[in-house]
């Protein structure tokens, strides 16, 4: 019944011919939540990682033979989104083999040593438009990434953590919860 409901829905609403098949109204609404573009925040030291990464910036560290970030551009690549910017600082060097071989684009953060990753985002502040924003130093074993985003999303592990204060829902909603429970374990795409 819930299905019948929904495919009724949206044949009224305009999204669905009468042969269920997308409608002009649903391409444009589809295209127009296409993820423009990603930000990538690879500026800061990495101190959580530290001593692993004294010689290597937290980006490039390898796990499961691939470097952090290059799996970050490739799962963005798998669904589209190629225009990439690289939010780089620390050891900013080691990123610029990047530009040849994926074609993103660095943006340095002079100031990384004294501010933090809300200074990163200003400095991308003009190419904010339908935008995943990712750090450089996580690993998603399944593409997280979408061709297609209808509203904002914050990723957060099935982890508890007695630090967080949200957790998803049965809705995959992010619901506040009190102290003494523990949230989700947050990601931060």
């Amino acid at each position: 019944g819930t299905v019948n409901k929904s495919i009724k829905s949206l044949i009224a609403d305009g999204y669905l011919d009468e042969k269920m098949k997308p409608t002009e109204k649903a391409v444009c609404q589809f295209e127009n939540n296409r993820p423009k573009n990603a930000i990538i925040l690879a500026a800061g030291f990495g101190m959580r990682m530290v001593p692993i990464n004294m010689e290597t910036s937290k980006g490039l560290l390898e796990v499961k033979g691939e470097t952090l970030i290059e799996r970050i551009i490739l799962q963005l690549h798998e669904v589209g989104v190629t225009n990439i910017y690289i939010v780089v600082g620390f050891m900013k060097e080691q990123y610029e083999y990047l530009i040849d071989k994926y074609g993103v684009n660095l943006v340095v953060n002079s100031d990384y040593a004294s501010k933090n990753n809300l200074h990163s985002v200003k400095r991308v502040l003009k190419h904010l438009s339908n935008s995943y924003v990712i750090p450089c130093d996580i690993w998603c074993a399944k593409n997280p990434f979408s061709r297609s985003e209808f509203y904002s999303w914050y990723m957060v592990t099935d982890q508890v953590d007695d630090d967080s204060t949200v957790r998803a829902n049965r809705k995959n909603e992010l619901v506040s919860v009190s102290n003494e429970r523990g949230g989700n374990a947050m990601i931060g795409i």
